[in-house]
């Protein structure tokens, strides 16, 4: 057999560098801590119980859920948000905190993030299951037929993630208050998008402005699908297509600071 071509073995490296990063996220993330990655399972279903218990006993719960029991209207709201925050929040710092690394293997930079991103999402997507089974358990029967719906929705949602996490590093390493503007964002975020209640039930011109928020389109997707109600599909096909913008305009941020990020780190 010929040896292997620079290419092949420059790839073969980058990926044995980038399954190494991902590893060292997934161990490290709770070194020390009791119940390890069992956090990630447990924060979505306590999350979920905390606000089912201030919204749905503590405040009137606004959402318009029909028989859709309150506790499992969020849940399906909130998991994909989760998701993404989650994202977002783990791949702001992925440049930064691999400086020492970054300056001694020839990796292209993007790696570092989407190793970070990635090492969320996969924990995430299991505590997705439990959310479902706890969503099961509230006696709401879910729509096998909303499965593929709910893949789409969820790539969307994972495609903003990424360019996010992707922008927001590069921007991490030139300007450090990135991180704290990044939490600030995520709070205004989560308050307009539709998780906590239906855009339905809010005076039409609220609706329609909070309807713009590319997350609302995924989430509602997400919600629907699995319910067996109507799929607002052009509004998931027009926040498809402002992911797609988004990850070409987070890869050309990209490409223009890479000459420049080794320098300010």
């Amino acid at each position: 057999m010929s040896a292997q071509t620079a290419p092949e073995a420059g790839n073969a490296r980058h990926n044995a560098v980038f399954f190494a990063l991902l590893r060292r996220d997934l161990s490290e993330r709770h070194q020390g801590s009791l119940l390890g990655i069992g956090w990630n399972l447990l924060q979505p279903l306590l999350q979920l119980a905390v606000l089912s218990l201030v919204f749905t006993h503590l405040l009137p719960a606004r959402a318009a859920t029909g028989h859709v029991p309150y506790a499992a209207f969020l849940a399906l709201g909130l998991w994909p948000w989760q998701l993404f925050a989650n994202a977002l929040t783990r791949g702001t710092s992925a440049l930064t905190d691999n400086a020492a690394l970054i300056g001694k293997v020839a990796l292209p930079h993007a790696l570092y993030v989407l190793a970070r991103v990635l090492g969320s999402v996969l924990p995430d997507l299991v505590g997705m299951v439990l959310v479902l089974l706890a969503v099961a358990a509230f006696g709401v029967p879910l729509s096998l037929a909303g499965l593929p719906v709910t893949v789409l929705a969820l790539l969307v949602v994972l495609a903003y993630g990424v360019a996010a996490a992707l922008i927001a590093s590069v921007l991490q390493v030139f300007l450090r208050d990135v991180g704290f503007a990044v939490g600030q964002l995520l709070t205004l975020g989560f308050f307009i998008s539709p998780v906590l209640y239906d855009r339905a039930q809010l005076p039409e011109p609220f609706a329609i402005v909070l309807g713009f928020n590319p997350l609302a389109a995924p989430i509602e997707s997400i919600r629907a699908g699995l319910l067996g109600l109507p799929v607002p599909w052009i509004a998931l096909g027009a926040s498809a297509a402002f992911a797609l913008i988004a990850l070409l305009f987070a890869h050309g941020l990209f490409a223009r600071a890479r000459p420049h990020i080794e320098d300010f780190l």
